[in-house]
């Protein structure tokens, strides 16, 4: 292993360049220092949490340089000494932070980089979907179909736990016959006509979900819907709509008369193709809108809406016996009169020739699969390989089959050959933990687009690699701003803000119906959309990335700010909207998260205050001892608040140890309910956010809790935001040996007022992100 004691590593690179400023004598300032607040537990006979500082040097001090870092953030946080204990003057505090701080950078001078060793990556789930889509344009997502992929470190794509099973293996095996067949069509024979309902149906519980063919895109808050919907080809097609009425007549004068006629509207693609006039008070279906319109291939959005507003939005519960009026559902048929389908777009752009004779199929193959293979494989290909893959061609024109029969046997042979299934990258001394190295121009391109778009490299970025650009910083940084331009960079948002902010979890998280009959799916995905929105905006316009803690604006439409009591807002677009930062302001106080961190009846201190340590202050807590009793739910909010029954939890030492700065985090977000509604009462009793971080930091509500964040745990935010999106990045944990680089990425995001450009350039010009190593292979192996 390259990290030895000697040398002192821990270090940012390149703060060996900085000026070092002399540091205080370690046996003057820090040995008393940990001899009056730290050797009593931390010594070689008790050795609490693994940890000995009773140093009799600083020779001997710098022989454990893991150690530092960590000693740095507790007296910094005030952590340590524990609660209870004397704290020690402030000035002392500094004077042993300020050794710790100069020994670091003096260490850098003689740091050896250590990039660490990644285990090659097979592509999960998300990637492979977005690689094939990229490659063929298909649309639809062939690895719905994988088992699920498991997750280290908080992420889905670290190599080490990607495994690869029989089951995966067949399911690669019928995923490239379908991708081929999708990419080359044999035969464009005109489809038959076929029917295809949208509809709204009632759940058990009352509310609305839907049986589809399709994809449903939304519901309209007067009871529309709309549809995504792939037509094969270009023809007629029926469309019907049928809307139910639920609303009883109106009483007037003793006498019952229906409500007034509204307008339905037909829209595909924003364009109106027809109109009716929905007569009201019934509830038998009305005739249904239903015409034959022509429209071409390829997907279309389908919308059926109410075009005034007297409606009104239906109850938000989406009880179907309560709703006034909702369109029930869409049906298509066809096509009639139609067009042979197109080839697919794949087909149209690559396979421009039609031989006949083998000898022009072969030259033509060559120059087809010689395109898929490099931008499969992710980098040149051979010549010998390029004919290994005609020979598929061949085999299948030696049988009768047609070219393009032979290319789809081609194409499936390129989609389960590892070079396309794993990010391989190549070491000429796999062995050799000494033979650090940069990656090869095309590997690099690889890290750099599963970063940032969980895809493969695009033609433009494989070119940039082939020149050697990627190896010159400033034309790396202009790649990594031309892929954060492109849509695909999407996938950042989705993948790594959705894991490490556990949006993911949204969809599995269900409120009590009968406490909480608002929740449902609409307002679960206005929930995820405000923080992929606000993490969207740093990213975009190249904000701070502190105010993920605490800002002055978020993304909203109408049913989350009427969600969140905020008025102002129409409609179902999102925009950004100015708050106080008080109640609203930062993902704390986002309803995605404290829905998350809640249990299904009641919030939960703890949940919340464990999601905090972990995703913001990087501490992530231990588990509880075991045999430890869970509150009583139906004794919750009954004898007491909830805070007085977790104080009773806490007398037990060995709670307090943990509790104590779980819970007072937890308690500072209590004024958001179980669905983050403002709350000043849990139920009958008033609610109570005040809270002492360690360190003696006070709060008396969230938004002071957030400021507190801000300005004292900055730094420790943005260092674990570094290891987390570090971790994402390389698709392995984050180890000691990472930490100069770490601190290099640190530094320069200080440097440049923590805007997130300097933590994505950090990340893919650090020696982790560009260079790799063998490693040594032990006599047991």
């Amino acid at each position: 292993m390259l990290f030895t004691t000697q040398g002192f590593r821990i270090a940012a690179l390149v703060a060996a360049a900085l000026p070092l400023s002399a540091a205080p004598a370690f046996e003057e300032a820090v040995q008393p220092f940990l001899q009056q607040n730290c050797v009593a537990c931390h010594n070689n006979d008790t050795k609490m949490a693994d940890v000995d500082l009773a140093f009799a040097g600083e020779a001997a001090a710098l022989e454990h340089p893991y150690i530092w870092q960590d000693v740095k953030r507790m007296i910094a946080r005030g952590t340590m000494p524990p609660t209870g204990m004397p704290r020690p003057d402030a000035a002392a505090v500094e004077q042993v932070i300020s050794w710790i701080d100069v020994k670091l950078r003096e260490a850098a001078a003689n740091a050896k980089p250590d990039p660490g060793r990644v285990t090659a990556r097979r592509l999960n789930r998300t990637e492979y979907n977005n690689t094939v889509r990229d490659l063929f344009g298909i649309d639809f997502q062939p690895a719905d179909e994988f088992p699920v992929d498991d997750s280290g470190y908080g992420f889905d794509n670290i190599g080490d736990v990607l495994t690869v099973s029989p089951v995966l293996m067949e399911k690669y095996l019928a995923a490239a016959g379908r991708i081929a067949r999708a990419a080359i069509a044999t035969d464009r024979k005109i489809p038959k006509p076929v029917s295809e309902r949208y509809q709204q149906s009632r759940a058990e519980d009352g509310r609305a979900e839907t049986v589809a063919v399709g994809r449903i895109v939304g519901f309209d808050p007067a009871g529309g819907i709309e549809v995504s919907h792939k037509f094969p080809a270009t023809g007629d097609y029926e469309i019907r709509v049928r809307t139910v009425d639920r609303r009883p007549l109106l009483e007037k004068d003793g006498v019952s008369v229906p409500p007034p006629p509204v307008h339905m509207a037909l829209f595909v693609d924003g364009r109106q193709l027809d109109e009716m006039i929905v007569q009201r008070g019934a509830e038998e279906p009305y005739p249904p809108i239903d015409g034959r319109w022509r429209v071409p291939a390829g997907k279309h959005e389908l919308a059926a809406m109410f075009v005034d507003a007297e409606t009104g939005p239906f109850d938000p519960n989406r009880d179907f016996e309560k709703r006034l009026l909702y369109s029930d559902y869409i049906e298509i048929e066809g096509p009639y009169d139609a067009e042979p389908p197109p080839p697919p777009s794949f087909q149209q752009q690559y396979v421009t020739c039609s031989p006949s004779a083998w000898d022009d199929q072969e030259r033509c193959a060559k120059n087809i699969l010689s395109h898929v293979a490099r931008r499969a494989w992710r980098r040149p290909v051979a010549a010998e390989e390029v004919d290994k893959l005609v020979s598929f061609v061949k085999l299948a024109h030696d049988e009768g089959g047609s070219f393009e029969e032979g290319l789809q046997v081609a194409l499936q042979a390129t989609l389960v050959s590892p070079y396309f299934l794993f990010r391989i990258e190549r070491d000429a001394n796999p062995t050799d933990a000494e033979n650090i190295h940069r990656l090869g121009p095309y590997e690099l391109a690889s890290r750099l687009s599963y970063f940032l778009w969980s895809s493969a490299p695009d033609e433009e970025l494989l070119t940039a690699a082939g020149r050697g650009d990627l190896q010159d910083d400033a034309k790396l940084r202009a790649q990594v701003q031309r892929l954060l331009r492109d849509p695909r960079s999407s996938a950042l948002i989705e993948n790594f803000a959705g894991q490490w902010l556990e949006l993911r979890n949204l969809s599995r998280a269900n409120p009590d119906p009968d406490l909480f009959p608002e929740f449902d799916d609409e307002l679960r995905k206005a929930m995820r959309r405000e923080t992929e929105l606000f993490f969207d905006s740093l990213l975009r316009e190249d904000r701070s990335v502190l105010d993920f803690l605490d800002a002055k604006y978020t993304f909203l439409n109408e049913r989350l700010a009427k969600h969140y009591g905020i008025e102002g807002v129409r409609g179902k677009e999102f925009r950004k909207v100015a708050v106080d930062g008080n109640q609203r302001g930062g993902i704390l106080s986002q309803a995605s998260v404290l829905t998350v961190a809640s249990y299904p009846t009641r919030t939960s201190p703890v949940l919340r205050g464990v999601w905090v340590l972990d995703n913001i202050l990087n501490a992530p807590a231990p588990p509880p001892p075991p045999g430890v009793p869970e509150l009583k739910e139906d004794e919750v909010g009954v004898n007491g608040t909830l805070r007085q029954q977790f104080e009773k939890h806490r007398a037990d030492p060995s709670c307090a140890v943990c509790h104590n700065r779980i819970d007072s985090l937890g308690f500072g977000l209590e004024n958001y309910d179980p669905i983050g509604r403002w709350r000043t009462l849990d139920g009958k009793w008033p609610v109570d956010s005040a809270g002492e971080l360690p360190g003696g930091h006070k709060f008396t509500s969230p938004g002071e809790l957030k400021s507190i964040l801000r300005e004292t745990e900055g730094d420790m935010f943005v260092r674990g935001l570094i290891e987390k999106m570090l971790t994402y990045a390389l698709g392995r944990g984050v180890e000691r040996y990472d930490t100069p680089a770490i601190e290099q990425i640190r530094e320069g995001m200080a440097a440049n007022g923590y805007r997130f450009s300097s933590l994505i350039d950090g990340i893919v010009t650090s020696v982790p992100f560009r260079m790799r190593r063998g490693e040594e292979v032990s006599s047991d192996d």
